[in-house]
């Protein structure tokens, strides 16, 4: 993980700390700023991941019908029977608290502050619908 990403993640903690002690006002923007942007990239990302998927369902269907792909159904169902199969994880020169967001305190904020919680739910609702 880069010094620029440890960095943004450490300056999204003191922001998180910090935002129970600003105004109502300040709270809703922020709220609603987020919840847009979220909402907007959700939005954004599912309709590309959507026109992803259903494309190569049809390419795949297309390609079956037509005789370019074979498929041998019984070796895929003698496959489901196997065990999975165990990787191991790839170790980092970081540890998780390093870059980790204190998910629990955000959720402490979140829920502490229905003003927050609303702002965030307007402002996704907002981005979903202009996207």
């Amino acid at each position: 993980m880069s010094r620029l990403s440890v960095n943004t993640v450490k300056s999204v903690k003191s922001t998180l700390n910090k935002l129970d002690s600003h105004s109502a006002y300040v709270q809703i923007a922020v709220g609603g700023g987020t919840g847009f942007i979220v909402g907007y990239v959700f939005f954004k990302v599912s309709k590309v991941l959507a026109i992803c998927i259903g494309s190569a369902i049809l390419t795949v269907e297309v390609a079956v019908e037509t005789g370019l792909i074979k498929i041998d159904w019984t070796k895929v169902t003698d496959q489901q029977h196997e065990p999975p199969i165990v990787r191991q994880m790839a170790v980092s020169p970081f540890t998780p608290m390093d870059y980790a967001i204190d998910v629990d305190k955000a959720k402490q904020i979140i829920l502490s502050s229905a003003r927050l919680s609303i702002a965030i739910l307007g402002g996704f609702l907002l981005g979903f619908g202009f996207s």
